[in-house]
């Protein structure tokens, strides 16, 4: 999926505003409020390694991801950290964590609820009694507002300059997302398109798949608009936070 522009995807987001650092402090808390003391952390889809750079100050961190791209920046930002090339609907790990996180609307690639429910079940499946699981979802069906929409981001070094123009539609509850990148070194431009695929699963698909996989589930909003951020544990054990937004 990012067969070609892995090596501005950090470049690009850190430009567009987007905080590593306070997203990973956030999850942090949210882990420690339901599990004091959890050591152990997967982190599905983790692409460049962007959280996983600040989660590993705080637990023994793991990563999957399935575009080798992305884990090639990854290592090279994560050296010694275990970094594993597979599918989140399918990867197996010898070994459970105290914590498993899915971060950017990263599940939104799945394209069923069937997909969607398998996937939940797997990141579950890594748990440790009492373990936490943390997703944040891609935009709800009714935050998607028309069927086409254009977006423009830029980033600038004294290496590369890059320009993004996303052309992004929607049909269903399928939306594509076109990403045309120009990047510029002094060796030359280079153009490159990346195609993206992503479900609009509404709320109540998600929570679904959080009970099938026997997980009791509080949502609160995710750090991107439109989208909401989805925290399971299990049902048994469970203790509310006090001053956390209850399940709607």
């Amino acid at each position: 999926m990012f067969h070609g522009t892995a090596h501005v995807y950090d470049l690009i987001y850190a430009a567009d505003g987007k905080d590593y650092a306070r997203e990973s402090h956030d999850i942090h808390e949210l882990i420690q409020q339901r599990f004091p003391h959890a050591s152990t952390l997967l982190d599905v889809a983790c692409g460049t390694g962007g959280h996983l750079a600040y989660l590993q100050r705080h637990y023994d961190v793991v990563g999957v991801d399935a575009d080798p791209a992305m884990l090639e920046q990854a290592r090279t930002r994560l050296p010694g950290i275990q970094l594993v090339e597979a599918d989140m609907r399918s990867f197996r790990l010898d070994r459970h964590f105290d914590a498993v996180t899915c971060l950017f609307s990263s599940i939104g690639y799945m394209t069923s609820t069937d997909e969607l429910d398998v996937a939940v079940a797997n990141m579950a499946r890594h748990l440790n009694p009492r373990g936490v699981l943390i997703i944040d979802g891609w935009v709800l069906p009714e935050e998607w507002k028309g069927t086409v929409s254009t977006d423009i981001d830029t980033a600038v070094t004294d290496a590369v300059k890059v320009a993004r123009v996303v052309h992004a539609t929607r049909e269903g509850i399928t939306t594509r997302l076109d990403m045309h990148h120009l990047v510029a070194r002094d060796s030359g431009v280079d153009y490159i398109i990346d195609h993206h695929q992503l479900t609009l699963f509404a709320r109540q698909e998600y929570q679904t798949a959080f009970q099938q996989a026997e997980l009791r589930v509080d949502t609160t909003q995710s750090p991107m608009p439109g989208r909401d951020r989805y925290i399971g544990q299990q049902a048994t054990s469970m203790q509310q936070p006090n001053g956390f937004a209850h399940t709607r």
